[in-house]
């Protein structure tokens, strides 16, 4: 009978204890993250330009990586970015900024920006600056770095603002500083070119990966040379030769 109690005891305690560790309530938090090999985001900063898609677009969505942290849940919940100081962009004119579902049992979530070719676009370079907004849901989430896990082999970076600069002008992208080395020197007629040889618009690390880095740059020069046997040289919007390296 004492054999008996004392199994009980220890069963309910070691219950007790999974209990409390279920149940416990946290406020789940937010936060922009992305791996330290992605330039594009431990800048915090991304751009975006309607002059540089393939057709012409009167709105488009760009897609912001979220970090949840807490408790994974197995219920629906809810996101939203705010604008925060240094936005020159209007809301409701330039961009657009809603309430996002994210799905259960997921930690990592894609908020989709809803950009608008205004007016403005054609002449400014516009500024967004966006941080999580607090919900009935979340908070502002872990800042900072989190070194690597067994289920990630890349240190991540958590931050708090994100800048998207986004025009209707052939302006430089953020993140061409991660790609000079494979594709030289930025130029808005190399850019079109570019376009119109791959197909594809977003030269970004993240969109084209290690494969694009190191094979786009020899299709590129064959293209190239193909054009330049056919036309002559290609120049770009200041007289200059374009090449690729």
């Amino acid at each position: 009978m004492k054999y008996l109690l004392y199994v009980t005891m220890v069963f309910s305690l070691f219950s007790c204890k999974k209990e409390a560790v279920e149940t416990y309530q946290g406020k789940n938090g937010v936060s922009f993250f992305a791996y330290t090999y992605q330039q594009l985001h431990t800048t915090a900063k991304r751009s975006y330009s309607f002059a540089f898609q393939s057709t012409v677009k009167t709105r488009d969505t760009m897609y912001i990586p979220l970090r949840l942290t807490g408790k994974l849940s197995d219920q629906p919940r809810t996101v939203l970015l705010k604008v925060a100081k240094g936005t020159t962009a209007t809301a409701g004119v330039d961009f657009e900024l809603k309430e996002a579902t994210i799905p259960p049992g997921v930690s990592t979530f894609n908020y989709p920006l809803v950009l608008i070719n205004s007016a403005g676009m054609a002449s400014n370079v516009y500024k967004i600056v966006l941080e999580p907004a607090e919900t009935k849901d979340f908070t502002l989430g872990t800042l900072g770095q989190t070194p690597p896990t067994n289920g990630s082999l890349n240190t991540e970076e958590n931050f708090r603002y994100l800048t998207i600069e986004v025009s209707g002008m052939y302006t430089r992208p953020s993140y061409w500083d991660g790609l000079e080395a494979d594709f030289g020197e930025f130029s808005a007629e190399k850019y079109k070119f570019m376009v119109k040889v791959l197909g594809i618009t977003d030269f970004s690390y993240e969109s084209i990966g290690l494969a694009g880095s190191l094979n786009f740059p020899v299709t590129l020069r064959n293209a190239l040379a193909a054009y330049e046997a056919a036309n002559g040289p290609l120049l770009d919007e200041n007289g200059q030769k374009i090449s690729f390296p």
